[in-house]
């Protein structure tokens, strides 16, 4: 690996420790993105994986409320482990090019979706299978491709949460997907000894990035940083399925 990719790859990790020091997600959504863009789709989802549990342990720390997170989301978390744990075994037989497209289309939509509107409020009768339905969701996508977020956000912002809850929710569920994730990953070798000690070092970056992200949480208008960001997502979702559609 040469000096210019390794300054590219602790600015991508400072820079999508920042987003999620500042919005409360987004890590795992840039990290993996701007990556790919000088690897592979399955050595960016690689290097991702112990610094997205490490940061969503320190969110967690930060935060608090476990426990009353796991109690109210227990239904979403079971579903999730199922299908994150059943697909993550599955990704090592994924080609890169189906790979690289479904990282495409996930973050595209994602983008969009956040951008056009923000879903329709969801009824407590619903709550139920909203988090089944949230957490297989999450799961598959999750266990392919490395970003699970998307379907959860949609979730809560549904439910009309408030930030403090958001965060504190987010950071649990990222950080039990992150784990089971790092464990099937690990089993299928698509983490092994060589980029686990790589993706341990860009823990330093996406740390000093969440620092800073932190900060400037209450100085920036959250609304316009967020679009500003959603835009990024979709540019580079799109480029994503232009490099799927003309790889040879």
């Amino acid at each position: 690996m040469n000096e210019l990719i390794v300054i590219a790859l602790v600015g991508i990790y400072f820079l999508a420790g920042a987003i999620k020091g500042t919005l409360g997600i987004g890590f795992p959504t840039a990290a993996i993105a701007l990556t790919a863009t000088f690897f592979d789709a399955r050595t960016a989802i690689a290097y991702v994986i112990i610094p997205m549990c490490l940061i969503n342990a320190w969110q967690i720390y930060r935060s608090g409320h476990l426990k009353r997170t796991l109690v109210n989301n227990w239904r979403l978390v079971v579903s999730m482990v199922i299908t994150i744990t059943t697909f993550s075994l599955m990704s090592a037989d994924v080609p890169i090019r189906w790979l690289t497209l479904l990282l495409g289309i996930i973050t595209s939509m994602f983008a969009i979706i956040s951008l056009w509107r923000s879903p329709p409020r969801l009824p407590d009768r619903f709550d139920k299978i909203a988090q089944f339905s949230t957490g297989a969701i999450s799961g598959v996508i999750g266990g392919l491709a490395g970003i699970w977020a998307p379907p959860i956000i949609v979730y809560l912002t549904s439910r009309r949460v408030s930030r403090a809850v958001f965060v504190q929710t987010t950071g649990v569920l990222l950080f039990i997907g992150s784990f089971v994730l790092l464990v099937g990953y690990t089993y299928t070798g698509i983490v092994n000894s060589q980029n686990a000690f790589k993706s341990f070092l860009l823990l330093i970056p996406a740390i000093a990035g969440f620092t800073v992200g932190e900060k400037l949480s209450t100085k920036l208008s959250k609304e316009r940083f967020e679009k500003l960001i959603l835009l990024f997502f979709l540019l580079l979702g799109l480029n994503f399925i232009r490099r799927a559609v003309f790889m040879h």
